[in-house]
């Protein structure tokens, strides 16, 4: 039995009605801030009763704003449907039952005040809000909630309601009531009470007593004296445990000459996982307990971390969920944590404007290829997608170095951007795919799946494939060749080069056989392409919103060159600076900087611009500067003269929702 569902209504952020689908074990809650993940914790809290949040009680805040205006009709709504219950749970939660033999717990709120000037409430199971409602069943189902902000020190430390006392009663409860019961005492009540016996025999002590009691007496007189007595107050069990503090101490083994600290000697990371520890080991130590449901929710679980504490806390949780039947629900900022989690698990959050989007990816029905892609190759910086607010994919570090920077050139030469100066300013990631995998992760984002054909009789499985790979690139489809499934309702575009075939040449001379001549595409003559990802481009145009492919002539370095001669002359500039000697490439430089320098004259030489592309492409593949350094030069010399080739403009109008300009 495990929380599937959970319905909101008016619960703060959410002016809409909201269904959050949870998983078994582990979910993890992604996505940018102030986009609900808290709000979905805090609701779930709400519907179970959990400790701390029923004891702070409902705010006028935590109505939604515009439900507000309602008064009186203003409804605070959240319902929870709990799945897969055993024979017995049927019966012990038969006033819950839904047709469907699922449970449902329902919590509403309204927005007015009882005689105790709290807001009415109302609680039920089931889908009759007349229904008798049993709270003894509700409090079977254990609950435990880790705050963001945990002052893990302060919960630890002796004192009343510390994490401490709270698991030691609880792991006492049982024994206690009945000694209660039995008006009998428990034994560390009794080691106390023998304890204090012994003190007040102590020499010191006793003398200490003797006289304090004296000088009393003479005080104030046989008659009005009070007799006192040094020892330990004989307290309750409940009252002992409070006093009672955690230590600890470097390492895992321990003797009679460990030597033990108090936390706050310790770092805030280290006491985090001693808190969680706690947590977990009532969840380990009441196990027999609770038959029901057990809920772990953790706000940041990254909080003071570093990451390989990180991922080794998360697959600890993740195990402890699968074998011990605990549903954990986390939520976090970590692309560390992110990237550590299987795909299917993870739970995107995304707003836009007023209204919230969640999808669970495992709604997304990704094909077992991309999702095997994607948990191996969703690294930390790849996972920074799951957080974003709109995503561009670029085949490598080159593009990743320098697409900020072209959009920041871009960004600021419009005029309608509204402040918009750069693609941080509205959380766009740049994410480097180091090829062209992009097809994987679009879709997470695309909302469409392709029902492949059926292999037919007496169709050999080489034959199939064929047509199953027909299939798969057609531009589009009909009705009943794919289905709409939920996806990330983020825009996600690709960047991705043309690489246009080279053309093969057979020449007469024997000797030199069939040679290759490379593709020197020019705007005003595009070449057939050679990337087997380009049928995307069209097909995503004609079945999503969400997703674009977007082509340059043939390569990113390439088309920087060919786009104007002011890019082209800082391209060779940093290629001659680069040079380890002199020679034919210098000297060819020379050349093109010269005709560029002169092309406004009147006996100015032609440039022959797909030529002088091609050159300075073959010099930045080449052993002594290599694409990625090259980036990081040209990044720092381009400016607000350098020109963004339109595929780049068109991608970044696109993510950004913005029209396109032309040129």
């Amino acid at each position: 039995m495990y929380l599937s569902k959970l319905r909101i209504e008016n619960f703060r952020l959410f002016n809409k009605p909201i269904t959050v689908s949870f998983h078994k074990g582990l979910n993890l809650l992604v996505g940018e801030n102030g986009c609900g993940k808290s709000t979905v914790i805090d609701a779930i809290r709400m519907l179970l009763n959990e400790s701390e949040f029923s004891h702070k009680g409902l705010n006028v805040e935590d109505f939604n704003s515009f439900s507000r205006v309602g008064g009186k009709n203003c409804r605070l709504f959240v319902c929870g449907l709990f799945s897969e219950l055993s024979d017995e749970q049927k019966i012990e939660y038969l006033t819950w039952l839904t047709p469907k033999l699922n449970a449902r717990l329902n919590v509403e709120y309204l927005f007015t005040y009882n005689a105790r000037n709290a807001f009415k409430q109302k609680r039920w199971g089931g889908c009759s809000s007349g229904s008798a409602f049993d709270w003894e069943v509700l409090n079977d189902i254990q609950c435990v909630y880790l705050p963001a902000l945990r002052d893990a020190e302060r919960y630890l430390k002796a004192g009343r309601g510390s994490r401490i006392s709270r698991l030691l009663t609880n792991l006492s409860m049982d024994e206690l009531k009945e000694k209660r019961k039995n008006n009998e005492k428990m034994g560390l009540e009794k080691d106390v009470a023998e304890f204090n016996h012994s003190v007040e025999k102590k020499t010191d002590i006793k003398r200490a007593n003797e006289l304090i009691n004296e000088s009393i007496k003479q005080a104030v007189g046989s008659v009005f004296a009070q007799s006192t007595a040094i020892k330990f107050n004989e307290l309750s069990y409940e009252r002992i445990v409070e006093s009672l503090q955690l230590l600890f101490s470097h390492g895992i083994d321990v003797n009679e000459g460990t030597i033990f600290h108090n936390l706050f000697e310790n770092s805030l990371g280290y006491n985090n996982l001693i808190y969680i520890a706690t947590i977990l080991a009532e969840f380990e130590g009441l196990k027999e307990k609770y038959t029901s449901p057990r809920i772990l929710l953790v706000e940041e679980l990254e909080a003071h971390l570093h990451p390989q504490l990180q991922m080794k806390l998360l697959k600890y949780l993740s195990k402890l969920a699968e074998e011990c039947d605990i549903q954990v629900i986390i939520t976090t900022h970590s692309t560390t944590l992110a990237a550590a989690t299987p795909i299917n698990q993870i739970i995107c959050f995304s707003r836009f404007e007023d209204e919230v989007f969640i999808t669970p990816i495992s709604k997304c029905e990704l094909d077992k290829k991309a999702e095997n892609f994607i948990n191996r190759w969703l690294d930390a910086t790849k996972s920074t997608l799951l957080f974003s607010k709109g995503n561009i994919l670029v085949e490598g570090l080159a593009e990743a170095i320098l697409l900020p920077k072209l959009a920041e050139i871009y960004l600021k030469s419009r005029n309608d951007t509204l402040g918009i100066s750069a693609l941080e300013d509205v959380g766009v990631s740049v994410i480097n795919m180091n090829g062209i995998y992009f097809q994987y992760f679009m879709q997470l984002y695309n909302g469409y799946r392709l029902n492949l054909p059926e292999q037919e009789t007496d169709e050999t499985k080489l034959a199939y494939e064929k047509r199953v790979q027909l299939f798969v690139k057609k531009e589009s489809f009909e009705t009943g060749e794919y289905k709409k499934v939920p996806f990330i309702n983020v825009r996600c575009a690709a960047l991705t080069d043309n690489d246009p075939i080279n053309e093969k040449i057979k020449v007469e001379d024997h000797e030199k056989g069939t040679i290759i001549i490379e593709s020197k595409p020019t705007k005003y003559n595009e070449l057939i392409s050679g990337n087997p990802q380009m049928y995307l481009k069209k097909q995503l145009e004609k079945m999503t919103d969400n997703c674009r492919v977007y082509t340059n002539l043939k390569t990113f370095e390439y088309d920087l060159a060919i786009e104007s001669h002011s890019n082209a002359k800082i391209m060779l500039e940093i290629i001659s600076d680069m040079l380890p000697t002199d020679g034919k490439v210098k000297t060819k430089i020379n050349e093109y900087l010269e005709k560029i320098t002169d092309e406004e004259a009147d006996n100015a030489v032609e440039i022959d611009d797909a030529e002088m592309a091609l050159f300075i492409l073959h010099q930045i593949d080449s052993s002594y500067l290599g694409k990625g350094l090259f980036a990081q030069l040209l990044c720092d010399r381009i400016d607000a003269s350098f020109v963004v080739p339109n595929y780049i403009k068109n991608a970044i109008c696109f993510v950004l929702n913005m029209e396109e300009q032309d040129g």
